[in-house]
């Protein structure tokens, strides 16, 4: 009579071995969740002493005299109309406070809307 073999013992030394593994994994995961939550109160803590209360979604509302109203915003067709018919980026610059790079932006648009073409100096204004 043919012996059968008995899948059993295998099924049930890998369960518990997959339970062991399991359990192992829940314990860390718990012990990694209390240090998380402790040094979230702990940064909670610096962040109060540094800036004053931290908001709820984790962001800095920053310390109040860093606080500034918001500076207006330049309406760039009456710079465009206040211009000679001839500039250079500089006189561009001069007359709207903006740095370099942003007026070199602007112009470039400017010339894309055929507003302003260059010439050798500068810029000329397109009639």
């Amino acid at each position: 009579m043919p012996q059968r073999t008995s899948r059993l013992p295998v099924l049930a030394s890998f369960q518990r071995d997959a339970t062991k593994a399991l359990t192992t994994l829940q314990k860390e995961i718990a012990q990694r969740e209390h240090e998380l939550a402790a040094l979230k109160t702990e940064a909670s803590r610096w962040q109060t002493v540094l800036h004053g209360p931290a908001r709820g979604d984790g962001a800095s509302t920053g310390p109040a005299w860093r606080k500034r109203r918001p500076k207006r915003r330049l309406d760039w067709s009456v710079i465009f109309k206040e211009l000679p018919a001839r500039f250079t980026s500089k006189d561009l610059a001069q007359k709207s406070g903006k740095p370099l790079a942003q007026i070199y932006a602007l112009v470039s648009r400017w010339m894309k809307d055929k507003k302003v073409r260059k010439v050798k100096d500068g810029y000329q204004k397109v009639a």
